[in-house]
């Protein structure tokens, strides 16, 4: 029992002298997809930007670094549709120092899709009709497993590179049985700045 209280303690003692950073990240990244459907996409530029945080426990190497990110996402889906989707991303990253200035990193991140159009190789939005021909239906949520290395070299400021590979299915459509196997996967190049 003696050793659950000190034990005890000794969390609510390291907990209470968290250090809490809030930052700003943005970032640009080069989207694709992979999976045992994928045959003709190739990759597009996008970017994203949000809010994030950085969890410090002393003493630890370890780091929670939780961000909510505004990502627009670009695909070449074939040599005639470009798709562009704009998602809500939250990756809930732990990182860990190897050096004072050098950190891998690696979570879970959650995504929404909150929408997504596609214009043809002219310019010319397709409609939301049209779109449907095309595509099946698109998943609003998915799940992706985030890893990275990253740096703080520069004061204030971490810089980063994550590759990010969606473990559920971009489409979905129960019509056509089992859901394609075709997922998102990123690599994405961002900086935060530290308040």
């Amino acid at each position: 029992m003696l050793k659950k209280i000190i034990l005890a303690a000794v969390v609510a003692a390291t907990a209470s002298f968290a250090q809490i950073n809030f930052g700003v990240h943005a970032g640009l990244d080069m989207n694709t997809f992979w999976g045992d459907d994928t045959e003709d996409a190739s990759s597009g530029i996008g970017f994203q930007a949000g809010a994030a945080a950085k969890i410090s426990l002393p003493l630890l190497p370890i780091t929670v670094a939780p961000e909510v990110l505004i990502d627009m996402r670009n695909f070449d889906v074939s040599d005639k549709v470009v798709m562009t989707e704009w998602a809500l991303d939250i990756p809930v990253l732990v990182r860990f120092s190897l050096l004072p200035i050098l950190y891998i990193e690696a979570g879970p991140e959650i995504a929404f899709n909150l929408s997504t159009t596609a214009e043809d190789d002219d310019g010319h939005e397709i409609t939301e009709k049209q779109l449907e021909a095309i595509f099946p239906d698109f998943n609003t949520f998915e799940f992706d497993l985030v890893f990275g290395v990253g740096t703080g070299i520069v004061p204030f400021v971490d810089i980063d590179f994550r590759v990010i590979l969606g473990m559920t299915s971009f489409f979905d459509d129960p019509e056509i049985g089992d859901p394609l196997d075709i997922s998102n996967m990123q690599f994405a190049l961002g900086a935060t700045y530290w308040f």
